[in-house]
């Protein structure tokens, strides 16, 4: 499929999830817009604080972070570009991120992590992504999604990506419904966190022993 085309496709599946004022994970917002400035460094807000409206121009409104492919020359095989509130001021209010992932044909991977915000739609354009949620209840949900196919990630639930094209790189576009929908990865979280959650804890968490937590830590930085 032409590539026109499933920028298209991606565009009719962003505003699809993002239309309804009710699939929004933010508060409404009560201005037309507030682009953001990123300049105030010592207001804190639930959001960001707003430029003066006189000064927006037409120049805030456009984003060009996701041209071009992302060096996927690292251990996950992966580039991550974000438009949110803090990259693309324009968000700021909107209720919207918008996510690109590049997948190295080595098999890119996005590790097992949560958004504790929003919810997510993934569209695939190009290669071939598998992806899998897990639910409360322990139950395992999983496609393998090829150029056109889309998949949602409930809010809240752990959930990862894993490039499968092993002829070219992969590219996937992702959509949540919060400027700011946060990312906990899981095995950082327990083996890296500071301070280091107590080895006994993730010992009985895993039933696994001393040893085997401490290497796992030591793998992921932790203490």
């Amino acid at each position: 499929m032409e590539r026109s085309t499933m920028l298209l496709l991606s565009a009719i599946a962003i505003l699809a999830f993002t239309a309804a004022p009710a699939l929004s994970a933010d508060a409404d917002p009560i201005l037309d817009f507030c682009v953001a400035d990123l300049t105030n460094k010592n207001l804190f807000l639930n959001g960001l604080p707003c430029k003066n409206p006189a000064t927006v121009t037409s120049a805030d409104f456009k984003f060009e972070g996701f041209r071009g492919m992302g060096n996927t020359s690292n251990p996950l095989g992966i580039a991550i570009g974000f438009a949110a509130g803090a990259t693309f001021p324009a968000l700021n209010t909107q209720g919207l991120t918008l996510v690109k992932i590049d997948y190295a044909n080595t098999g890119g991977f996005v590790p097992p992590h949560v958004h504790p915000r929003a919810s997510e739609i993934i569209l695939v354009l190009e290669g071939a992504v598998l992806v899998g949620f897990v639910d409360t209840s322990g139950n395992y949900f999983s496609a393998t999604l090829y150029a056109g196919d889309l998949f949602v990630f409930p809010r809240g639930l752990v959930h990862f990506q894993l490039g499968l094209n092993s002829s070219y790189p992969s590219l996937s576009f992702s959509s949540l419904n919060s400027q700011n929908p946060g990312l906990s990865l899981i095995a950082p979280a327990l083996f890296a966190s500071t301070p280091g959650i107590p080895t006994m804890v993730l010992q009985k968490s895993f039933a696994i022993t001393e040893a085997q937590v401490k290497a796992i830590k030591m793998a992921f930085g932790g203490h």
